[in-house]
Formats: structure tokens, C-alpha cells, sequence
């Protein structure tokens, strides 16, 4: 029986150990925007979107993805629209070190995972649904992943126990 606990515990350990591994990297995120901007930015249109390489973006200052949809009325025509991104996270701060000024870069966390719809507040928008997800290339769908190393793990060390 020692054995056997011995081996669930060091199985333990590697699993926290992968874990934190695969959060000390920069996430990765679908990208593309809904229509183009006026000044030209190279960057994909969502409405090509198809789940390829030229769609997925590194986030070095972001821990959630992001997916906006946008759905308007504008006389009688109907325009959806869809983006998505790295979310916004990253807050520039200037502090003193050795009495000089340093920028400094920080990542906040102010997300949920989940979507909120916004309702329209007199602009031309009447529908706005943002959502934020954790996980590489989460913003493919409407539903947040959960982490499946854990998902994974837990039955496997009950099994184990066993």
C-alpha cells in the first residue's frame, strides 16, 4: 500500500508540474475583425474565418481570449458581425526604481469566463454579446473550455487510488 501511494503522489506532482508549464506560456488566440479599419492593417476578416493557422495570434499580456459578436438593424437589412482577440489585459504603469521612472507592463485579470450581452443604450447596436475564455483557442465557440488536464487527471488518480 505504500508503494501504491508513494506512486499517486509523485504522479501527483508531475501532473501540478505540467500544469504550471502550460500556464507560464503565452496563450494562444484566434484573430480577426469584423470589418476592415480605415486605415489598412493586414489583419483577417472573421467573415473567412475558418479556424486556420493564419487566424491564431500569440497573447503574451493576455490570459483569456476574447469573442465579440455584434448583431444590428440598420432600416431594414440585418448585419451580424463577429470578432475576436486576445483580451485586453495589459496595463502599462510607470514606477521608480532607483529614483528613475520605468514603464512597467502588468496583467490584469478582470474577466469572467462566460458571455454578457449588452443591450442597446441609444446607439445603433442594439445587440453586443462579449465573451472570454481561457485556453489556447478557446474563441472558436460560444462555450468557455474548462482545463482538460484536470478534467483528465482527477479520475485518473481515483482509479489509481483504488
Amino acid at each position: 500500500m505504500a508503494w501504491h501511494s508513494g506512486y499517486s503522489s509523485v504522479l501527483l506532482l508531475l501532473l501540478l508540474i505540467v500544469q504550471c508549464i502550460l500556464y507560464t506560456r503565452a496563450i494562444q488566440c484566434y484573430k480577426c475583425i469584423f470589418a476592415e479599419n480605415i486605415y489598412t492593417t493586414g489583419e483577417s476578416l472573421c467573415n473567412g474565418f475558418d479556424y486556420s493557422d493564419k487566424f491564431i495570434v500569440d497573447c503574451p499580456y493576455s490570459t483569456y481570449c476574447m469573442k465579440k459578436n455584434t448583431h444590428s438593424k440598420i432600416g431594414e437589412e440585418q448585419i451580424n458581425g463577429t470578432e475576436r482577440d486576445c483580451a485586453l489585459q495589459m496595463y502599462r504603469t510607470q514606477k521608480i526604481r532607483n529614483g528613475k521612472w520605468h514603464q512597467e507592463i502588468e496583467v490584469e485579470e478582470p474577466y469572467v469566463e462566460g458571455c454578457k450581452t449588452t443591450k442597446d443604450k441609444g446607439l445603433r447596436t442594439p445587440f453586443i454579446e462579449h465573451c472570454y475564455c481561457k485556453g489556447d483557442l478557446c474563441n472558436n465557440a460560444f462555450i468557455p473550455k474548462g482545463n482538460l488536464l484536470l478534467y483528465i487527471s482527477i479520475p485518473c488518480l481515483i482509479i489509481m487510488w483504488l
